[in-house]
């Protein structure tokens, strides 16, 4: 298995790191790869990943609930960070027209300039789309980023059929093991073409609901993506280890990661 989708820089694993890598290790996850949002947590990102690798890797990138605070030279330091050689992809960047915790001409302004330097550099890219009506897809049909994974997919039918169309991986959290919000992604995961399906766990968030214990302190690890593939591999009627396999080695295709034996 592979999370390709982490935050394990948040506050919330600062006391136990450690062990939530040798659980991660233990349930059978292979590799991490963690999730940048800023330029300043892209820089942590980075040095985590450095300290843990060939286990983990990680993402540069600015969030769009981070694209009001950006800095002058923001660009040229993250195309600097780009250079780490456990950078795997720029992002997470994209629009979320749910939160708004940024304005909206911030969003665009700061998801097209990551577009353009993920093209310039022919690096994968991270992408967060919410509730932006198809302006998502748009940008990536103008820009065409050599590769593309819209990561936590929640969006509807025609949504997912046209990042499909596009040649893009989905990747699926543990939104689709919540009964009270997954209705739409359950019937239409099984259209996701096996060669672009991704997992992950977007922890500490998005705790799936499917797990066999209560989690006291209702964090997410990654040691709880074996529920997100028994969801998806129940949704799509086949084997986990089918999904289980598959993704991994779409992961690795994607983000070049090459695992250790």
């Amino acid at each position: 298995m592979i999370d390709i989708g982490a935050n394990l820089t948040n506050s919330a694993f600062a006391a136990d790191l450690t062990d939530v890598l040798n659980r991660a290790k233990s349930e059978g996850v292979r590799h991490i790869v963690v999730t940048g949002t800023s330029v300043h947590e892209s820089q942590r990102a980075i040095a985590l990943a450095t300290s843990h690798a060939p286990y983990l890797s990680a993402t540069v990138g600015v969030h769009p609930h981070d694209a009001d605070g950006v800095q002058p030279g923001w660009l040229d330091r993250l195309e600097g960070l780009t250079s780490s050689p456990c950078v795997v992809a720029l992002g997470e960047m994209g629009l979320d027209y749910y939160r708004n915790y940024s304005k909206r001409d911030a969003q665009r302004q700061v998801f097209e300039a990551q577009l353009d330097l993920a093209s310039r550099l022919e690096l994968p890219v991270f992408v967060h789309d919410r509730n932006t009506k198809g302006e998502v897809l748009t940008l990536l049909r103008r820009y065409k980023p050599a590769k593309c994974v819209v990561h936590c997919f929640t969006g509807n039918s025609d949504e997912l059929d046209g990042f499909i169309a596009q040649g893009f991986y989905i990747g699926i959290t543990g939104w689709i093991c919540d009964e009270r919000r997954s209705d739409e992604l359950r019937r239409i995961v099984d259209r996701i073409p096996l060669d672009r399906l991704l997992v992950e766990t977007d922890a500490p968030y998005l705790l799936p609901r499917n797990l066999s214990k209560v989690v006291a302190k209702r964090r997410n690890e990654p040691q709880n993506l074996k529920f997100v593939i028994a969801e998806v591999a129940r949704c799509r009627r086949c084997p986990e280890n089918v999904v289980r396999e598959a993704t991994a080695e779409n992961a690795c295709r994607l983000f070049g990661i090459a695992l250790s034996a």
